[in-house]
């Protein structure tokens, strides 16, 4: 299967998963589970960063996390009003229209959207799927799931968290924003409540990507955005702890952006502090670390963890 091909997989309704498979390097005891972040999908992982762990020698599996059952708001998804016509005209369904269309408003997924625990109900049941020893690589709001999931009681064969929500949550990271960057903070509301627009595109293009990214390459990210579950975000703030108790654990590994303005320095150090460990912080970095310059350093680094891992 050429890296990225999806795999059709019979699973929860709402979500994803794709299979790459080595192309050369040693046979290796575990796959690799690939767990995206907020308003992104299994597709953040490309086709060259796939290559590369399939070049050392892993199968990888990435995963797009479930979403809203009905699809994204109307900020996000303008075709919904498509669909509601449909319903109304096309199939007589009025009830359906009308409730779809209610479920379609902006700020909508802070009502039903999915929690932290469906994320790592949809992550505990690819590691059923793919049905041997897996390590999961987290990034942001898909650390916050993974670590969930270790509270629970499922630990992968190992855990390398990216840029991700600290284990005691945002609240530190967003009052730092409020204070220091309050345009980014201002941005990230009305983004959560009205998706990607023209009132907050400049300023999430430029903190997301502080050393800059092409207008092609951001072009053909803006589409792939969708909203985020404002309940999955306001429990990652840290309450109620949804991460497993602190102490050394070996099996961690936590890299940070020098210049992510999202999960700062200071959390990342904290993230890695809480698991006994001492963070890699990728110098030039931002938030999105597995995209443009910083993919290779970090890519090595989380190779380099792996070859720690071989039992």
């Amino acid at each position: 299967m050429a890296p990225g091909e999806a795999m059709q997989e019979e699973a929860l309704q709402g979500w994803a998963m794709t299979r790459t498979d080595p192309v050369a390097g040693p046979e290796r005891p575990f796959d690799l589970l690939f767990v995206h972040g907020m308003a992104s999908g299994g597709w953040i992982w490309d086709r060259p960063w796939l290559e590369r762990f399939a070049k050392a020698g892993y199968r990888s599996w990435t995963i797009t996390l479930p979403g809203r059952k009905t699809g994204g708001s109307i900020a996000t998804n303008p075709d919904v009003l498509d669909t509601v016509l449909s319903l109304a005209f096309e199939k007589g369904d009025t009830r359906a229209a009308l409730g779809l269309l209610a479920q379609s408003f902006p700020g909508m997924p802070a009502l039903d959207g999915p929690t932290l625990d469906d994320f790592s109900d949809a992550i505990a049941t690819s590691l059923d799927q793919i049905g041997r020893p897996a390590a999961v690589v987290a990034h942001s709001l898909g650390g916050a799931a993974t670590q969930n999931l270790m509270r629970r009681g499922r630990r992968p064969e190992a855990t390398v968290l990216l840029a991700s929500v600290p284990p005691y949550g945002l609240w530190r990271a967003s009052m730092e924003m409020a204070w220091l960057n309050p345009e980014l903070y201002m941005a990230l509301m009305d983004f959560s409540m009205a998706g990607l627009n023209p009132g907050n595109i400049g300023v999430m293009r430029h903190n997301l990507f502080p050393r800059g990214i092409s207008d092609r390459d951001f072009g053909e990210l803006v589409p792939k955005m969708t909203d985020e579950s404002l309940r999955a975000m306001t429990q990652a703030l840290g309450f109620p702890p949804f991460a497993p108790l602190p102490g050394p654990q070996s099996d961690v590994l936590v890299i940070g952006g020098e210049l992510d303005r999202m999960v700062p320095v200071p959390d990342a150090y904290g993230t890695a502090f809480y698991y006994g460990g001492i963070p890699r912080i990728i110098p030039g970095a931002g938030h999105v670390l597995m995209m443009g310059e910083p993919a290779p350093a970090v890519i090595s680094e989380i190779l380099g963890f792996l070859d720690t891992r071989q039992g």
